[in-house]
């Protein structure tokens, strides 16, 4: 798994108990910089260290180290809503009768491969 992946995972579950970076570094005793780099993904973290930010955060090791999760999908399917054509796609796509999305989904998978 990626350092960024984790790091938006502490980032979420910081803001869930309404701590900022600074409550969290001081109680890990590092700076809210170095707080801000593991967030980031941008500065490598010991199992050590994550295993107190999970214990602080009070969520499972596994949260911060399983693959992504369907709320992490869902996020993203969020994101990609958010583009007006997507949208408009995804609405027309689904008046279609399911025969005719396979077809939809056929072709669309047709042009990415002719690039």
């Amino acid at each position: 798994m990626v350092f960024r992946e984790i790091g938006l995972r502490i980032q979420r579950a910081r803001e869930e108990l309404g701590l900022t970076q600074e409550e969290l570094a001081a109680r890990l005793g590092c700076t809210q910089s170095a707080l801000s780099n593991y967030e980031l993904g941008k500065r490598r973290m010991y199992l050590n260290l994550l295993n107190e930010i999970a214990r602080i955060l009070n969520k499972p090791l596994d949260y911060f180290l399983d693959a992504p999760s369907r709320e992490s999908k869902v996020d993203n399917a969020t994101a990609l809503l958010s583009d007006v054509q997507l949208r408009d796609i995804l609405i027309a796509a689904s008046e279609l009768p399911p025969r005719e999305r396979r077809q939809v989904l056929d072709y669309i998978n047709w042009r990415k491969s002719q690039k």
